[in-house]
């Protein structure tokens, strides 16, 4: 069996995006036969605690994987101290078969300073001093570096001024295992969701789940929900204060900011829905100054839309269409034409088989190739060849 380390940049459990990719994938990697540590910050004091809170955060089973953890209610230096809890471990035990990082720190101190095979993953462009780091790591040739989005790979490149030494990419994946809905079941789901809503109502009911960040789309949504009042529009997620700003800007009887949902509930709730939105613009934030993702993104949900076997309607962005195609996974539309959105909309709600279809297109392509076990079996084949082609250059 090998062993993996897997080294966090990430607090879990809690309601960030890198979190959940963190926990997912040591899951997939477990899946995949791995005997999984995971090198994190613990959002709970209590380390027996840990591997039940990370199971209800995010479904997936409370031994899957081994935990190495801190915790502080501090915030200072996060990722340098994660780095730090996990050198000094490998410091103290036998090297195992492979070491995993999204940690910057810790991935430049194994790479470029012990010379360490190293599989390093980044979702993002760094600057100064830590652009200075990234740079190093993936240009090592005993780094394999993995990358969302084969966008990212170009941008990461012209951003460095050099290639990878070694690369790969895999977009985000979804968990395995889910199915889509009967029709006769989607709307007990949602009524749990919304308990004090009646959703018998309302003819259809379209979904976005995610966070209200700039970037995100909120206003085609809004500008959906006037148009077709007959459709209840369900907005998952956010922090508390953004669902409190949005609740209190808009008179919209048809569309409901429900708020933050564990991602088991929001999993269930993406296969209740008729319609999934994805209306992410061209410039997209992920709650973090300076940092624009819309370029090389590879949004989780974009893959758990799919699992759901709901048909959706995306924003027709060059980097999602890296997975989606037009008229058989999803509907695109302009990011910024709501007209455009309404009408997506209508064809698919006057058209139940073609919703049908594209809803079951999305589902075998997760099957086929978006689950976080077949992510981690790629990312298994791929460490090992590029450790065999170090020892035999």
């Amino acid at each position: 069996m090998t062993s993996v380390y897997y080294i966090s940049p990430s607090i879990l459990p809690s309601r960030t995006a890198n979190s959940a990719h963190v926990a997912h994938q040591c899951a997939g990697l477990a899946m995949a036969g791995a005997k999984v540590t995971l090198v994190t910050k613990r959002g709970i004091a209590d380390p027996s605690r840990l591997p039940e809170a990370i199971s209800t955060a995010y479904g997936i089973s409370s031994n899957s994987f081994a935990t190495l953890s801190y915790f502080s209610r501090s915030e200072w230096g996060n990722s340098l101290r994660i780095a730090v809890l996990a050198l000094a471990q490998l410091a103290r035990q036998a090297r195992p078969d492979l070491v995993i990082s999204r940690n910057l720190y810790a991935a430049y101190i194994l790479a470029v300073a012990l010379r360490w095979p190293l599989v390093f993953e980044t979702h993002q462009l760094e600057f100064g001093l830590r652009k200075l780091l990234q740079c190093a790591i993936m240009t090592r040739p005993n780094t394999l570096t993995v990358v969302i989005s084969e966008q990212l790979k170009s941008i990461l490149t012209d951003h460095h001024s050099v290639a990878p030494a070694c690369s790969i990419v895999l977009h985000d994946a979804a968990p395995a295992g889910i199915e889509p809905l009967a029709p006769s079941h989607r709307y007990s789901e949602l009524a749990a969701l919304v308990p004090n809503l009646d959703i018998s109502e309302w003819e259809s009911v379209c979904g976005y789940f995610g966070h209200l960040y700039a970037g995100r789309g909120i206003k085609i949504i809004e500008s959906m929900a006037a148009a077709r009042p007959n459709v209840l529009f369900l907005v998952v997620g956010g922090n508390n204060a953004d669902v409190a700003a949005h609740r209190s800007n808009t008179c919209l009887e048809n569309l409901v900011y429900t708020g933050f949902v564990q991602h088991p509930v929001a999993l269930r709730a993406m296969s209740a829905c008729d319609v999934l939105l994805m209306p992410y613009q061209r410039n997209v934030s992920i709650g973090v100054a300076n940092q624009d993702t819309a370029r090389w993104m590879s949004p989780m949900k974009m893959f758990e839309y799919l699992a759901s076997g709901t048909p959706i309607i995306s924003s027709d962005l060059p980097v999602l269409r890296e997975v989606l195609e037009d008229g058989h996974t999803a509907l695109l539309a302009p990011p910024d034409v709501p007209e455009a959105w309404i009408g997506c909309l209508d064809r698919l709600l006057d058209d139940p088989d073609l919703a049908e279809t594209i809803g079951a297109a999305g589902h075998q392509a997760y099957l086929t190739k978006h689950t976080w076990q077949l992510r981690a079996e790629a990312i298994l084949a791929a460490a090992k060849a590029s450790m065999a082609a170090q020892k035999n250059p």
